[in-house]
């Protein structure tokens, strides 16, 4: 049994998922804004469904992902290799759970 309440938990888990307002994608050391799809708050874990376009619309390797929040601040980068061709898109899940441990 954890010290926080699950309202509680739950009331949190909102907060960061309203807090996240962007995804942006990095190729040829250029930032790109993503699309959010979907967001939603499953059990413990907040997730996001993202398409990233094809854009530039060649084809290229996407070299790193960020998030940022509603003020403007990273919150959240990784550096990436994802090749694609011009013509192929992706959509990406994103899942992140947020638990008492």
């Amino acid at each position: 049994m954890g010290f926080f309440a699950n309202d509680f938990l739950a009331k949190r888990r909102k907060q960061w998922m309203d807090s996240i307002v962007k995804f942006q994608y990095q190729v040829s050391g250029t930032w790109y804004d993503a699309v959010i799809n979907k967001r939603e708050v499953s059990g413990t874990k907040v997730m996001f469904t993202v398409h990233i376009p094809n854009v530039p619309a060649s084809g290229h390797t996407i070299r790193g992902l960020r998030i940022i929040d509603i003020e403007g601040t990273v919150a959240g980068s990784q550096e990436i290799s994802l090749e694609r061709t011009a013509t192929q898109g992706v959509l990406a899940t994103f899942e992140f759970p947020i638990q008492e441990v």
